[in-house]
C-alpha cells in the first residue's frame, strides 16, 4: 500500500488493526498554531492550545561535564536535529518528579556550536545515562550569553535555580 497525501481516515485505521476513538474537534486549535507558538518562544500559548506543557524528549547522552564541573550537573538530551524545540534560551520546567532548569543553545560561554538541550534536575545527583527523559518546558527564565567571568556564570546558573525553584507550571 503506497501513502496517498492524508487519505487514510478512522474507518481505515480499525480496519489495520488501531484502536480508534472518534474525539469532537475544537475551534481554532491545530498542530500549526502549537508549531507557531513554540517557534516564537510563546510557551503559555503553545501550552493552552496542547492542554499541558510542551515537552522535549531524548536519551541522556555524555557531554562535556562542564555542568558537573561548575556545580550544576546536566542530563545531557540527544534529540534529532529538526525536533521543534523552543528558541536558544534558559527555561523553567519539570523532568523525572522534580523541577529543571533547562538550557537550550549553543553554550556561547564557552563558545559552543552544536545546538544542545540540556537538564538541571534540581536536588538530584545520579547517573542517567542512556535513558530516555522527557523534560517539560514551562517559562523562559533568560537569554542564552557570553559573561565576563566564569564566576559571573555560576551566579547567574544559581539565580535560574532558584527562579525554577517558585517557577509555576502552565496549564
Amino acid at each position: 500500500m503506497s501513502p496517498a497525501r492524508r487519505s487514510g481516515d478512522l474507518d481505515l485505521l480499525t480496519r489495520l488493526g488501531f484502536d480508534v476513538r472518534r474525539v469532537p474537534l475544537v475551534e481554532n486549535i491545530s498542530s500549526s498554531r502549537v508549531r507557531e507558538h513554540l517557534h516564537a518562544g510563546e510557551l503559555e500559548r503553545a501550552a493552552a492550545l496542547l492542554g499541558r506543557p510542551p515537552d522535549v524528549e531524548g536519551i541522556v547522552v555524555r557531554g562535556d561535564s562542564r555542568g558537573r564541573e561548575l556545580g550544576f550537573p546536566t542530563a545531557n538530551l540527544d534529540v534529532p536535529r529538526d525536533l521543534l524545540v523552543p528558541p536558544d534560551g534558559v527555561y523553567a520546567g519539570w523532568a523525572r518528579d522534580r523541577r529543571a532548569a533547562i538550557s537550550i543553545g549553543t553554550n556561547p560561554h564557552f563558545d559552543g556550536v552544536e545546538r544542545r538541550v540540556e537538564a538541571h534536575l534540581l536536588d538530584f545527583d545520579d547517573d542517567l545515562y542512556g535513558e530516555r527523559l522527557v523534560v517539560e518546558i514551562w517559562s523562559r527564565l533568560r537569554e542564552q550569553g557570553r559573561f565576563a567571568s566564569l564566576e559571573e556564570l555560576v551566579a547567574t546558573i544559581g539565580d535560574d535555580v532558584e527562579r525554577t525553584r517558585s517557577a509555576v507550571r502552565p496549564a
